[in-house]
């Protein structure tokens, strides 16, 4: 008996199981410093100002190019969204026998938020495109989570050595701590920023200290 599927030709077993193709060291290079490039761009001049076309014409390449390596703008914008993040902001660190290392490192963090301006820049200009593109709201809101998920999965895994109350939802403090970040990128756009570095990571010390544990008597 035919199916409507009948005419579908099988991959032969030896293309099915061939390996994938490792992009090259040009390719990889040529795709970091692109995202670098649209992360610059998307923050001076904004996401929605921002086309594909000037950010080929900004790198020298042709449209094609650059979707040669991203699907589309909304893929590029979430890449150097990642990419800002995963250099932005440090990792847990080992643990140690002096102050809880959570609040060391919640205090080190906010000391350095202008580090950080281009990287809450990029979120604020893709959650307003998010209002309105659905494909950019699904690409960022991915990202997004991806990254609360491994913070929170490293602090659930520490929190004994952390010193953290037991009693505190991990993910809602996560979440917490960087909708902080996020919207210190709103008030930014305003205009208004924190006094000084120090109270800054002051508060965020404070808040940090919170979570743990009072100490044995």
């Amino acid at each position: 008996m035919t199916t409507k599927h009948a005419n579908i030709r099988k991959r032969p077993a030896a293309e099915q199981n061939r390996p994938p193709v490792r992009p090259s060291a040009k390719a990889v290079a040529t795709r970091a410093a692109l995202i670098e490039l649209a992360a610059e761009m998307f923050a001076t001049n904004g996401y929605l100002q921002t086309s594909i076309r000037d950010i080929a014409r900004e790198a020298s390449l042709t449209t094609g190019a650059i979707y040669g390596h991203f699907r589309n703008k909304a893929e590029l914008l979430a890449e150097a969204i990642c990419s800002r993040t995963e250099t932005d902001l440090e990792s847990i660190p080992e643990t140690s026998d002096h102050q809880p290392q959570h609040v060391d490192v919640l205090k080190r963090a906010a000391f350095r938020f202008a580090e950080r301006r281009q990287l809450r820049s990029l979120i604020l200009q893709g959650a307003a495109a998010a209002i309105t593109d659905n494909e950019t709201r699904d690409r960022l809101r991915d990202e997004q989570l991806s990254h609360l998920q491994d913070w929170v999965d490293r602090y659930e895994a520490n929190h004994e050595q952390l010193g953290i109350d037991p009693s505190v939802d991990i993910r809602d403090a996560v979440l917490f701590t960087w909708a902080a970040e996020v919207g210190l990128g709103v008030l930014e756009a305003l205009g208004i920023e924190p006094r000084s570095k120090k109270s800054w990571a002051d508060m965020a010390a404070r808040f940090g200290q919170s979570l743990t544990l009072p100490p044995l008597d």
